[in-house]
């Protein structure tokens, strides 16, 4: 039976958290529980160790970031011998089959990472950010549909590509890993995919990003394009500063063009960590020694 770890990053999660957790304690295929409390000051971590005393709580007396904390829960998966690992938000939670649908979707596939259909609550209508990306049929299906990208709110990340992807990079603390990390995916030779019979759910927020907010994610997006091992670093380091001045005239601001002297002093950083991605097990030996 293989055996899948679990990891959940929480922050002020306390809305969610027993849902969260708790759909993972009624899997049809058992699972370890690991969970990180990124310094909450909603009483998550005491209540995640009182509610739910199976699981792994490491506590952290400052906020890691999604990528770093979750980088705890993927190492220690590599040192303990999973099989699967899945990645799941704190306002997210899974059906009782989908585990074992997705796993039993890895069946001779050349798929590293695979989504079940990120929902709304309703159970009927996907979530926005999910359908952005996956534009394939919502009808129930044993056959993996490929994406470029999926977002990291519900992943199954086999062994095999975890040993090879790596850890999340160093460049990406909040927003952008989870797209750079699927674009180190695809260039160690793996597929990304959704499987339509499973389902999961993310309860995200409904709130409106203010153009500060966007002009932050658009940045981050350049970081993004910069990391891609898949791409040319000079044609990006080019084209990026173009895109900043042409998204400056979009949103009418001002702020993309000032972004840019930060962008090009990050080159040098950018461009190691690239380097250092394409290798196999990317980042783990780094974050070993730190």
């Amino acid at each position: 039976m293989s055996r899948l770890l679990v990891i959940v990053v929480v922050f002020n999660g306390m809305r969610w958290l027993e849902r969260c957790l708790g759909s993972v304690l009624t899997s049809t295929i058992k699972a370890d529980l690991f969970v990180i409390d990124n310094n909450s000051t909603d009483g998550s971590a005491g209540f995640v160790e009182e509610r739910f005393p199976q699981a792994i709580l490491i506590r952290r007396e400052k906020n890691l970031g999604f990528a770093r904390a979750n980088d705890l829960g993927l190492k220690y998966a590599l040192e303990n011998g999973y099989d699967f690992v899945y990645l799941l938000n704190q306002d997210a939670w899974v059906m009782p089959d989908t585990f074992e649908k997705l796993i039993g979707a890895y069946s001779d596939s050349d798929f590293g990472i695979i989504s079940p259909l990120q929902l709304r609550p309703d159970m009927a209508t996907p979530d926005k950010r999910f359908r952005r990306h996956y534009h394939g049929s919502m009808e129930p299906s044993a056959k993996v549909n490929p994406v470029r990208f999926v977002m990291a709110a519900h992943w199954m990340i086999s062994s095999e590509c975890l040993r090879k992807t790596g850890l999340f990079s160093p460049a990406f603390q909040h927003y952008g890993e989870d797209n750079n990390y699927c674009d180190r995916v695809r260039f160690h030779g793996f597929r990304i995919g959704v499987l339509t019979s499973a389902k999961a759910v993310h309860d995200r927020q409904a709130r409106k990003k203010s153009k500060p907010e966007r002009i932050y994610l658009n940045y981050q997006y350049s970081k993004v394009r910069l990391s891609d091992p898949n791409s040319s670093f000079f044609v990006q380091s080019v084209w990026q500063p173009i895109r900043q001045c042409l998204m400056a005239l979009r949103w009418l601001s001002t702020l993309p063009l000032r972004d840019i002297p930060s962008l090009i002093r990050e080159y040098p950083a950018l461009r190691k960590w690239r380097v250092e991605s394409m290798a196999e097990g990317a980042f783990i030996q780094s974050m070993e020694q730190g």
